[in-house]
């Protein structure tokens, strides 16, 4: 299953995605308006000689999505230089998965960058591989906070502190989330036709 020019035009504005959020709707939206494109990022996506197409492959409930989806919309949303168009992870399993290893099928979100005959430049996955000891961090002292509560109320906890972290620390881990993206897409933007796409984001397993 490919992406088509007429499969990606079938995607939704970033308005209509958050307008059908159904999970976490308001952190989506707070992150979004949290977060600032860095200058060079912006610079480098203004800067194309035309403009790349985005498909992002999301999912609401997705805690990596909460926070990588609405940061690389924002991106979009300030530049001329990428056309976005967003589709429900969960309604488009077979073409999402047809971009990721098969030890990674189901993992999301999923970024495909597109030159303008829909070949690909990149793909950027889940979010920032540099951010990973950020939601580790994130985890322990979360663990930290709810030391004491039963292992019930812990459970329970745990998914509105981790989506409070998020909000919270959306600036910071927006600018990194972006850096990583731009590095990529410029990698891809780099290689010759037979050489694409780059990949970026998160590896499992992890490089040693």
């Amino acid at each position: 299953m490919a992406l088509t020019r007429e499969k990606f035009e079938q995607g939704m504005t970033t308005q209509q995605y958050i307008d059908q959020i159904k999970v976490n709707k308001q952190p989506f939206i707070d992150i979004h308006e949290a977060v600032e494109v860095p200058p060079g990022v912006q610079q480098q996506f203004d800067g194309l000689a035309e403009p790349l197409n985005l498909a992002v492959f999301t999912a609401d409930w997705c805690g990596d999505a909460m926070s990588t989806t609405p940061a690389i919309l924002r991106l979009a949303e300030s530049t001329d230089g990428l056309v976005v168009n967003v589709f429900n992870r969960d309604d488009e399993l077979e073409l999402s998965n047809s971009f990721l290893p098969e030890n990674r099928a189901g993992t999301v979100p999923i970024f495909v960058v597109c030159d303008a005959a829909m070949g690909e430049v990149a793909r950027f996955i889940e979010t920032a591989a540099e951010l990973v000891p950020d939601i580790d961090a994130m985890d322990g002292d979360i663990s930290r906070e709810l030391e004491g509560e039963s292992e019930d109320s812990a459970r329970r906890l745990r998914r509105g502190k981790r989506t409070e972290y998020r909000v919270a620390h959306a600036r910071q881990w927006g600018e990194v989330i972006l850096k990583s993206f731009a590095d990529t897409v410029a990698e891809g933007l780099s290689r010759s036709q037979g050489q694409r796409p780059a990949i970026g984001g998160t590896r499992w397993p992890p490089k040693g």
